[in-house]
């Protein structure tokens, strides 16, 4: 019984988080008052569910502090002012697809 209660408990933890990655050139970056950012990118993927086609970092969301907030927002500033692409992961099973981890590609 306690087994089967571990690969439950397991099971749910696994699946609270999707996560997906998306690369592509950015449309835009809009930076929000609480330390936050939204990008927007030239194609949207089906798996994200948010109707505005908006990937959102906030802070404290999905581990985000505002350390990692600024080093993906410099990212996304070097990637949109170069023309590179920029490889996000998020989670596709938030309504706000928060962004956690971003890396930058040509």
């Amino acid at each position: 019984m306690k087994f089967v209660l571990i690969f439950f408990m397991l099971a749910i933890s696994l699946n609270a988080s999707a996560d997906k990655w998306h690369t592509d050139t950015i449309k835009m970056i809009y930076p929000l008052a609480d330390g936050g950012f939204v990008l927007t990118f030239a194609t949207f993927p089906t798996e994200c569910t948010n109707g505005s086609k908006y990937f959102y970092t906030e802070i404290g969301q999905r581990s985000m502090t505002i350390e990692g907030a600024n080093k993906i927002y410099s990212l996304a500033m070097m990637a949109m002012s170069t023309g590179k692409k920029l490889s996000i992961n998020y989670d596709e099973n938030s309504s706000s697809c928060y962004i956690n981890r971003a890396y930058v590609t040509n």
